[in-house]
């Protein structure tokens, strides 16, 4: 933490930090505003330059199969009768059922180790409770019934299996949890909020595809609003109309608006070439007289 160019203090994270943002818990004066700090599973929450409150996201589910696969290799090497190749070959047909990125780091951790490697591995975790925890990717803040600059906010979390949270800035409770398309889980990268929480309320996100999705309130479920052939930069939602403004990696910036007419593929590239154009005539120098 600096102030000017003075470093005032540097706290330890035990992650890599992927957001940071800065918000009012409730209305007492002063009105001093909390630090959140979204660093692998957990909400670190800092107040008055001092750790203040953790909280951790909520573990995801265990496929049944994986976890009766190592329960009884658990209780089987022990006595050494399970050869590991069985394990080994077992998690790897659940990996082909329920893709990689479904199972516990544990068994993504075997499945990529070497085969000589694979007993002393077992060994050594045999004995933890096995679990599978999602990390934060990106955050940003979202006010909960009041728009002016002193108002209590809700934190907006986006993590890697899809979700997104909605927590209580008091309580520090899942207000609301939002799942991702119905068709897979896209990956936010860059979130923004609208709006307030408990009136109406509209968070875009920019997912690792280059997809870019809505969620309003009530809906249970993301819905796709555009299709980016780049990965997003990052981005800016406008309060007063709504509108979406996104730079991406293509060196382009996209401008989605709902009261725009929408564009077929070819229809969008010649009205961007049309804009260019004009742009590039507008600023050309004037031919000397």
């Amino acid at each position: 933490v600096y102030k000017g160019t003075s470093l005032m203090t540097e706290l330890t994270l035990l992650d890599v930090p992927t957001g940071i943002v800065t918000f009012h818990m409730d209305l007492n004066e002063p009105h001093v505003p909390a630090i959140g700090v979204a660093s692998g599973p957990n909400i670190y929450i800092y107040k008055n330059l001092k750790p203040y409150f953790k909280f951790s996201l909520p573990l995801l589910d265990i496929n049944p199969l994986e976890h009766d696969l190592w329960l009884e290799a658990s209780l089987v090497v022990r006595d050494k009768k399970l050869e590991v190749e069985v394990l080994y070959e077992m998690l790897q047909n659940v990996r082909q059922e329920v893709g990689f990125s479904n199972l516990t780091p544990r068994s993504q951790q075997l499945l990529l180790l070497e085969r000589s490697k694979w007993q002393q591995f077992v060994s050594q975790h045999r004995d933890y409770p096995l679990k599978r925890q999602t990390v934060a990717t990106c955050m940003t803040t979202l006010k909960k019934s009041m728009s002016e600059d002193y108002a209590v906010s809700c934190l907006v979390v986006g993590t890697e299996s899809g979700e997104i949270f909605m927590l209580d800035p008091e309580a520090f409770t899942i207000l609301e949890t939002v799942d991702g398309t119905d068709s897979s889980p896209l990956v936010p990268a860059q979130v923004a909020a609208t709006g307030l929480y408990d009136v109406e309320y509209r968070v875009v996100t920019a997912c690792r595809d280059g997809s870019v999705c809505l969620v309003r309130r009530g809906w249970k479920e993301a819905k796709v609003l555009a299709q980016l052939s780049a990965q997003v930069v990052d981005m800016i939602v406008q309060s007063d109309n709504a509108s979406i403004v996104l730079a991406t990696m293509d060196h382009s910036l996209h401008c989605y608006s709902k009261k725009c007419p929408r564009y077929t593929p070819s229809q969008r590239r010649n009205s961007f070439s049309y804009a260019r154009n004009a742009w590039q005539r507008y600023h050309q120098p004037s031919p000397e007289k």
